[in-house]
Parts: C-alpha cells; sequence; structure tokens
C-alpha cells in the first residue's frame, strides 16, 4: 500500500494555486492576469487540471466560465487547504513590513470613511506593501466570507449560526437622525421620533443580492408601534443622499460618528440622537474559520480591532446605560 507521501508525489501541488484564482475568477483571462501568467500558460494549466480531476471543472456562458458540479465540490475544501499550506509556510516567518498580501473587508457603507480611511493609515504605516480592499456589506455577510470574496466583514448584526464562522464584538454605535442646521424641527425643545416622522427621509440602499429587508433599530422600534418612515430616495452612495436634502427639510439616519464626517458640513446638524436602548448597535468582526490560523489574517485582525475599538466605542456613561 503506498503511503500518503507517495501518493501526493505524483500530483502537482502547484496546481492548486491557479485552481483557485480560476474559480474566484471565473475567467482565464483575468487568472493568468492575477499570477502574472500568459493566457496560453493558464489554459494549458486548465487542461491539466481537466486531466487531473478527470472532469471538465468549468463550462463557457455568456458571463464567463461557470463551475461543474465537481468544481463546487473542490471550492469547499481548496480555500481550507491553501490557508492551511499558508499558515504552515508563514506562521513562524510572518513580517507585517514585508507582507504583500491583498486583503478584503466589508463594511456598512455609513461607516465606511471612519472606518477603512485610518484603517488604511494604520496598515500603510505598519505594511506598506499590503493592500486593502474594501466593499459594502451585504445584509447576509456570510455568503461573502463563504465564497472567499472577503477576508473579514464588518456588521452590526451577530448572524453567526454554526461553527464555521467567528464573530467578535469589536465596537458600538447607535442612530441619529440628521438634517439642515436650520431644520424647522430645530425650533422645537423636545424633539420626538413622531416630530420626525411628519418630514421624508433619504435611505443608503443595501446589497441588492440580498434576500429579505434590514431594518436599522430605529424602523424595527417603529415597527412594533405600526409606525414607518417615508423614504423619498434611495441610493448606495451616501453623497448623492447628502447632496439631494441640500436645501430641504428631508431627514437622513447614520451612525454616531457620521456629524464627525467632513460630508456633513456646516449645512447639517443633529436633529435627534437615540442614544438609549433599544436603538445601541453592537459592530461585530466576522471570520470565516479557514482564515484563524492564518498568521497575515490575525495580524490584520488586531489592526481592525484597534481601529474600530479606538473609533466606535463609547463613553462609558453611555455603555453603563
Amino acid at each position: 500500500m503506498k503511503t500518503l507521501e507517495q501518493e501526493l508525489s505524483r500530483i502537482d501541488l502547484n496546481l492548486l494555486v491557479p485552481l483557485s484564482v480560476l474559480i474566484k475568477e471565473r475567467s482565464v483571462s483575468r487568472a493568468a492576469e492575477k499570477l502574472f501568467l500568459s493566457q496560453p500558460a493558464m489554459s494549458r494549466i486548465l487542461g491539466r487540471l481537466r486531466d487531473l480531476f478527470d472532469d471538465p471543472l468549468f463550462y463557457r456562458e455568456s458571463n464567463g466560465l461557470q463551475p461543474t458540479a465537481k468544481t463546487l465540490e473542490l471550492e469547499v475544501q481548496l480555500d481550507a487547504i491553501l490557508f492551511s499550506i499558508d499558515s504552515l509556510v508563514n506562521s513562524s516567518t510572518f513580517s507585517a513590513e514585508l507582507c504583500e498580501k491583498a486583503f478584503r473587508i466589508s463594511t456598512p457603507p455609513l461607516m465606511s470613511k471612519l472606518l477603512t480611511a485610518p484603517l488604511a493609515k494604520a496598515i500603510y504605516d505598519i505594511a506598506p506593501k499590503v493592500t486593502l480592499e474594501e466593499y459594502p456589506s451585504a445584509i447576509d455577510p456570510i455568503l461573502l466570507l463563504k465564497e472567499g470574496h472577503v477576508d473579514f466583514s464588518i456588521h452590526i448584526q451577530d448572524i453567526v449560526v454554526s461553527d464555521e464562522y467567528r464573530s467578535e464584538k469589536i465596537g458600538y454605535t447607535y442612530p441619529v437622525i440628521y438634517g439642515a442646521s436650520n431644520h424647522p424641527l430645530l425650533q422645537k425643545e423636545n424633539i420626538t421620533i413622531n416630530d420626525c416622522l411628519e418630514y421624508s427621509f433619504v435611505d443608503l440602499s443595501l446589497d441588492i443580492r440580498s434576500t429579505g429587508e434590514y431594518l436599522n433599530p430605529l424602523d424595527s422600534e417603529l415597527v412594533k408601534q405600526g409606525k414607518k418612515r417615508a423614504v423619498a430616495l434611495k441610493s448606495g452612495q451616501l453623497s448623492t443622499l447628502i447632496e439631494s436634502i441640500k436645501g430641504t427639510d428631508r431627514l437622513i439616519i447614520g451612525g454616531h460618528l457620521l456629524e464627525k464626517d467632513s460630508i456633513l458640513d456646516s449645512n447639517f446638524t443633529v436633529i435627534k440622537a437615540f442614544d438609549t436602548e433599544p436603538y445601541m448597535v453592537n459592530i461585530y468582526l466576522i471570520e470565516h474559520r479557514r482564515t484563524l490560523t492564518s498568521a497575515p489574517h490575525c495580524w490584520l485582525k488586531s489592526v481592525i480591532t484597534e481601529s474600530i475599538s479606538s473609533n466606535f466605542s463609547l463613553p462609558k456613561s453611555l455603555m453603563d446605560r
């Protein structure tokens, strides 16, 4: 009987890396570009992979390569294998200063500028060769992590329901209604939510691919009361929403740190803050278990945690409420 080592010696394990890239890119030309290979070279590698697994692996459609059932089976195990190899090779020699990895994270759009900008600077100061790519959060971030589209997801709900993922609470925020600095509501002494509901709102659109509808804590409470906001505009761009309410009495809901964002400028102000229960929102860092032992990912996780904690931790007076 042959040993495991003897069996594996017949296989070119270097083929696993281009297979992983092909699965993610769904394109021979893009995969070749990622690996700094020519397209003919990548096509030859695909041919060798098909021989190795005795399967076509991909078939062509108008929108690119589509994986076969065999490829989807391989995908489940492939990332874990590659991360294990990376951990084996780099665990004792990892250096942030020399790291050249590209990391992908997803973040809530309303938190992006206050979160990602300082994070990118912190990474540059420590690891100037690292690349950071940011994507908008999905309503359900699990799919992004499962398919390897992102390394970490920063989310405002703890949606982890299996051992396949890890979730850690790393910060807090709460909803605030913002409006024009001369908004009519500011003439009132005690502004209520019902006062705010007399005006229309603009809203940030979330991931169109996701099922269901995310309700922020304010909307969740309104639903319990049989009430809802009138939303006049939805957009995936915060700058578009801000521009659209200039010179109007429309309102927008954002996190408590949005007022520090220069995008609001002096034309906008806080109308009403909801800094008590049940409106407090936890911020979670979610990752797939395949990255738990990866030294580069552990390093990035620590940088993310420190950056968010310093920007999205609440005063002790609010945390104790």
